[in-house]
């Protein structure tokens, strides 16, 4: 029997990674973390495969981690990506995001943003920013309680969506205007305790800090709405207000540049589709050969 399309995907993962490891291995501080930290998930998967090949004989809690494991697993790969991209790029390209917004807008997005700063704004788009841990999970457990497979194939294609968006973190790395773009800010954005711990709780949640282009968090939220929008309207109208306010809030937190939002929009509604499509192929594949 041939293993899930999700497994096959998060293995192909880690194996490009570790063959990665080894082409930057000397200028990585501490190369051998980074491999034994592909190992251990690489272990894990191993056992998402034992125990997914007797599915219907495990308990529902032990179900629910089976099919749910990428809200742990793909963070920790995203916790690898930092050394990594270090490695490889050697250094921040905001110059390149700074420049394009420029070229669109004929300004800095972040800098002009300051004439709409209002604390209670601040303190709704902070926690609208925050709920980029939650609506993907939310959706995920609507599907899965009605229907599994459509959950499975949300999951598959969302997991195609983060690696996605993690590729570009290769191609441009870059650190995001409330550091690039600090010496031009002239208003403190975290003015309110509210504020100040959601930003702090991120920072330090995230330590893989070149993860800009494109906006990861446009990118899988724009995934959540349009797998929402096809599967499930009444989650869509719920989501969507959340959805929103958090693509706005990526721009007014001063995480992203305008550039990143539309790249990831735009990559969005192309992986979606993407995703489905290699998630339907490999599940005709895998019943043909079983």
């Amino acid at each position: 029997m041939r293993i899930r399309p999700l497994e096959a995907l998060n293995f192909a993962i880690l194996l490009a990674l570790s063959i990665l490891t080894f082409v930057v291995y000397r200028a990585l501080p501490d190369p051998g973390d980074v491999l034994l930290r592909f190992a251990l998930m690489g272990g894990f998967l191993a056992l998402i495969v034992f125990l997914e090949r007797r599915m219907n004989r495990l308990p529902p809690a032990i179900q629910v981690v089976v099919d749910f494991y990428p809200a742990a697993f793909i963070p920790f790969v995203f916790e690898c990506l930092g050394p990594l991209i270090a490695a490889a790029r050697g250094h921040a390209r905001d110059d390149l995001l700074i420049a394009a917004d420029r070229f669109l807008l004929g300004t800095d997005a972040t800098v002009w943003l300051e004439r709409l700063v209002r604390p209670w704004l601040t303190n709704v788009l902070y926690v609208c920013y925050a709920t980029y841990y939650f609506l993907s999970l939310i959706l995920g457990a609507a599907l899965w309680r009605r229907r599994r497979e459509d959950a499975r194939r949300y999951i598959f294609t969302l997991t195609v969506c983060y690696f996605v968006s993690y590729i570009g973190y290769f191609l441009i790395p870059a650190l995001g205007p409330r550091f690039a773009l600090a010496s031009r800010q002239t208003i403190r954005l975290e003015a309110t305790p509210l504020s100040r711990a959601i930003a702090s709780t991120i920072d330090q949640l995230e330590r893989t800090k070149f993860d800009v282009f494109p906006s990861g968090h446009t990118m899988i939220t724009a995934a959540v709405l349009i797998v929402a929008f096809r599967r499930d309207r009444t989650m869509f109208w719920f989501l969507l207000p959340f959805g929103l306010g958090l693509i706005i809030s990526t721009v007014y937190c001063r995480y992203h540049y305008v550039v990143d939002v539309l790249a990831g929009l735009v990559l969005a509604f192309a992986t979606v589709p993407l995703g489905d499509r290699l998630y339907d192929r490999a599940v005709r594949s895998r019943a043909t050969r079983s």
